[in-house]
């Protein structure tokens, strides 16, 4: 009996509908299986999908543009989720993104994340057309007059892809196979059996990335690094999360952030005074007379350019908050200085 070869339309950390479809499917010992891209992200299980494409015989991906997100440290929300939900394994799965093909060659098909500029050979394709980011799809768009890639490309072999979402349904095209059926938004999952080229689905259980979207949030928040954000940053993410509705747990957060935040950003005008005293202690320590040893002394300080603002007589508040600019350069200032600090909201790290 010949070994079949599954090719997984966008599972999007849909662990359970992944299952669901191998069964229905008849996927067996010896067959093989390949992910178009987009296995994680947005479903409830991102971590158990990486796990089995990771360790099965036989099973396979390629580079989708969520898996080059996290290679490259370009996260939006739902890479966040995820980094917060491998929390420590985090890392191994990058790595192992990273080593992810663009595109796989088998016997019957190509198989790509997200496009294929048609009429230019597979070595001489762009990664972010094939992994199908915002900049390769707007390339494609340009090089095509608007056209779509599927629609017009010819051969020679038949490309099997993902990254479009095109209904419950997969799309046949002359040359081509689109298999995101949406199945993190409650549509469903798709697989392509090769070499007989059928179409196996199942339905999904639910609307998964809405649900998910909500149950991480705070998790989230509180995964972010807000000590090393600007206070400038912090003051326009709270904003924009403000500006939609939110639990009542996620609005406690937020009303914490922005009081910690301004109760250290407030710590600048506290800060002038032994700035100055410093700034004195160590000319007296070296001496108007050596100029160059002084500005020497000067530099090996930790608040190096402050302490020469003193001396000019430049240093205020504002010079203070354009040198401090986030909690933690300003925390770390005080505490240098002697200057209390005020408590941390119960949500962040104590300090080291």
């Amino acid at each position: 009996m010949q070994n079949k070869t599954f090719i997984i339309g966008d599972v999007h950390g849909c662990w359970d509908e992944l299952e669901r479809l191998l069964d229905a499917a008849g996927y067996g010992p010896g067959d093989a299986v390949v992910s178009v891209g987009d296995l994680v992200d947005r479903g409830p299980d991102s971590a158990r999908v990486w796990t089995f494409f990771r360790d099965a015989p036989g099973a396979t991906a390629i580079m989708g543009n969520h898996e080059r997100k996290h290679v490259r440290g370009v996260l939006s929300y739902s890479q966040e989720i995820v980094r917060v939900q491998l929390g420590p394994e985090y890392e191994a799965f990058r790595s192992w993104c990273a080593a992810l093909p663009y595109a796989l060659a088998l016997d019957d098909c190509l198989v790509v994340h997200g496009g294929f500029e048609p009429g230019v050979p597979l070595a001489e394709q762009r990664d972010d057309v094939l992994s199908g980011t915002t900049g390769g799809t707007r390339y494609l768009d340009r090089q095509l007059g608007g056209r779509d890639w599927a629609e017009l490309y010819a051969g020679p072999v038949p490309i099997v892809f993902g990254h479009r979402v095109v209904g419950d349904e997969a799309q046949r095209f002359p040359h081509a196979w689109a298999l995101d059926t949406g199945a993190c938004h409650g549509g469903t999952l798709t697989a392509l059996e090769l070499p007989s080229f059928t179409l196996h689905r199942v339905p999904a259980a639910s609307n998964h990335w809405r649900t998910e979207r909500r149950r991480w949030q705070l998790p989230v928040l509180r995964s972010r690094p807000w000590d090393e954000y600007r206070f400038a940053k912090i003051a326009r993410e709270l904003a924009d999360l403000r500006a939609r509705p939110c639990p009542p747990e996620v609005t406690a957060f937020l009303d914490a952030l922005e009081a910690w935040s301004a109760a250290l950003e407030a710590l600048a005008p506290a800060l002038v005074g032994p700035l100055r005293s410093r700034a004195r202690a160590l000319v007296d320590e070296v001496g108007e007379a050596d100029e160059k040893r002084l500005k020497r002394r000067l530099h090996e300080e930790p608040d190096a350019p402050l302490l020469f603002a003193a001396r000019r007589g430049s240093l205020d508040e504002a010079a203070v908050r354009a040198q401090l600019r986030t909690p933690e350069a300003m925390r770390s200032a005080a505490r240098r200085l002697g200057v209390a600090i005020p408590a941390d909201a119960p949500w962040a790290l104590p300090d080291s």
